[in-house]
């Protein structure tokens, strides 16, 4: 196992000054011997936060945190120890000595140091040539002026075909940068880049590192995709990537929340009008994989999606990850269908602010919303259709309180007695009782034994997503855009995404294999289910059951976990609450195991 030499590590700590270190986050004021400041690893109006030069230390006396420059680093930016010496070597330019295996740890700083290479060259294009003026003023239009621009390292891919190529080939092989997808290779063997004439967006991970890019057309284009990305590669896979969350963190433990967002325009807006612990999922659904990642950082956020039905859409699926992840869920609906990005140029940065700030509902208010969105309830037949839709969000999701509050509001809003309302949900509940009683799920078909089901039912999904826009649609109606955890399938499913959301075709999968890198290509066709294979909807539904039915393997798994460390005497509640818990999910599998079949 690699690990940084003791020498390097010592010459680290000599070099690093704790002023120095802290003073380019913290604003610090003389005190004495010492200097002093607001704590960045909590929020606080009267300073607690002390550095020592003398001892070369920081102390908070608020929330206890302390330690040298690389305790520092390693709790500000939230990483690993190692990471965190990696971080003050490059700025100390002291040479990183490893001793033992230290392939793979070489392999991927050299990929993020082609990533930021590029980031540098895309960056340069747009503010310091000629060719970068016209996007430069599209971005000023949209309101992104060139400090704004700056601050998320925003640049321009020429028109070129291999600007880029041509720039990186004399310090990096075509090998690298294929694998990385900066460019591609045509039949006739010459290279070329992936972005051109497109506004790129860097993506980033927690830890300020270059993944991977965004290019954005600043001019409409017939047959071209207004966004194109970075294919999935070995340090960048976009589904487990939170834009923002660089910068984004440290504002994040401050205000103890999270706002996330959409898309990289709503975050610019965000930031520009004062709102900077903002995140986006990049335009396509919130995952499992970004939720978890998020949770490091804090137990709340607000969602702030678009205020169009596709954005309430987007909310409701966005709050179901977020509860499996035990977030507190508060949420922002824009008005009149806006965007944060259309709201801040048609009102300003302080409105947006505030809107931001005294306009958080909670997610039975939104639900009711969501629900009463589009009907006409002077009509009885949409009048019946809302209710129909709040009576089972509240028997699903509502506790006795939450739904005695949401009855009540809504015979005010259909304008009927509460007491109708009532007696209509106590019908609604006995009669869902009985169809639960009757109905019993259908024995599915024995299938043969196979590999681990769960892998096979993603390969299976992954071939069902790619083979028509109808199963897509089943499969994102019913799991999350990124359902696949198996390495392969995850690179795979996740290029399918990007290509699903700018194809109008049906059949993806000549698409896609020409997205993925060459590396990739025999594994994709072993994924890949013969040409007579016979599609079925019952599998295509065994399947995204057998899905979910991790998902409460997993859960179930946690809340055992948590029940065999603490015992029935000490906690009896919430080992009773455990217990209870623990059985409505394995009840909610039900009896029947699914296989899957073979290809």
């Amino acid at each position: 196992m690699a690990r940084i030499s003791q020498d390097t590590v010592d010459r680290i700590k000599d070099a690093a000054d704790i002023l120095d270190v802290v003073g380019e986050y913290v604003a610090l004021q003389p005190a004495g011997k010492n200097h002093k400041g607001l704590c960045p690893f909590h929020n606080e109006k009267t300073p607690s936060f002390f550095v020592s030069p003398e001892r070369n230390w920081f102390h908070c006396y608020g929330c206890g945190a302390k330690g040298d420059p690389i305790t520092f680093i390693q709790k500000y930016k939230n990483i690993s120890y190692v990471d965190s010496l990696k971080y003050l070597g490059e700025k100390y330019n002291i040479e990183m000595k490893w001793e033992g295996d230290i392939e793979t740890s070489v392999s991927r700083d050299r990929l993020y140091q082609i990533n930021e290479e590029a980031m540098r060259f895309y960056q340069l294009y747009l503010t310091n040539t000629e060719k970068g003026k016209v996007p430069l003023a599209y971005l000023s239009k949209r309101g992104i002026g060139i400090h704004t621009v700056q601050y998320f390292e925003i640049g321009y891919a020429p028109k070129e075909s291999d600007a880029l190529y041509q720039h990186l080939k004399e310090k990096y092989t075509e090998l690298d940068m294929l694998e990385l997808g900066l460019i591609k290779k045509k039949d006739t063997g010459e290279y070329y880049d992936l972005f051109r004439d497109r506004v790129v967006f860097p993506l980033k991970n927690a830890y300020g590192k270059v993944l991977g890019f965004s290019g954005r057309l600043y001019e409409a284009k017939e047959d071209e995709p207004k966004y194109v990305n970075s294919p999935f590669t070995d340090i960048f896979i976009k589904g487990e990537t939170l834009y923002n969350l660089d910068k984004a963190q440290t504002f994040i433990r401050q205000s103890g929340e999270a706002i996330l967002y959409e898309g990289f325009m709503d975050v610019i807006a965000s930031v520009k009008a004062g709102v900077k612990n903002a995140v986006a999922s990049m335009g396509t659904q919130l995952t499992m994989q970004q939720a978890a990642l998020l949770r490091k950082y804090t137990d709340k956020v607000v969602i702030c999606y678009d205020g169009d039905e596709a954005g309430f859409n987007a909310t409701g699926k966005a709050i179901t990850i977020l509860r499996d992840e035990r977030f507190e869920i508060s949420v922002v609906v824009l008005p009149e269908g806006l965007d944060p990005d259309d709201f801040v140029r048609k009102h300003s940065a302080k409105a947006f602010a505030e809107f931001i700030d005294k306009n958080k509902i909670d997610i039975y208010e939104f639900a009711y919303l969501h629900f009463l969105h589009g009907h006409d309830l002077s009509k009885a037949s949409e009048a019946e259709a809302f209710k129909l839709k709040v009576f089972d969000f509240l028997q699903k999701k509502a506790s006795i309180t939450v739904t005695d509050i949401y009855l009540k509001k809504m015979a005010s809003t259909i304008g009927v007695d509460e007491s109708s309302i009532k007696a209509d949900y106590e019908s609604y509940l006995m009669m869902q009782a009985i169809k639960k009683s009757l109905v019993t799920r259908k024995t599915h078909n024995q299938f043969s034994t196979v590999t681990h089901r769960y892998v096979k039912a993603e390969e299976i999904l992954i071939n069902y997503y790619l083979k028509s826009a109808v199963f897509r649609k089943e499969i994102r109606d019913n799991l999350t855009d990124l359902f696949a955890k198996e390495k392969g399938n995850v690179e795979i499913i996740g290029c399918a995404i990007d290509i699903a959301d700018t194809s109008d075709k049906d059949d993806i999968t000549a698409e896609v294999f020409a997205q993925i890198p060459e590396s990739r290509h025999e594994l994709f066709h072993r994924k890949l289910l013969d040409p007579g294979y016979e599609y079925s909807s019952q599998e295509l539904s065994d399947c995204i059951m057998t899905i979910k039915d991790r998902k409460v393997e997993e859960m179930v798994a946690e809340l055992e976990d948590e029940k065999n460390s603490i015992t029935y005497e000490n906690k009896k509640e919430r080992y009773i609450e455990l217990v209870n818990q623990i059985a409505e999910l394995k009840r909610s599998q039900g009896k029947d195991k699914k296989w899957i079949k073979k290809k």
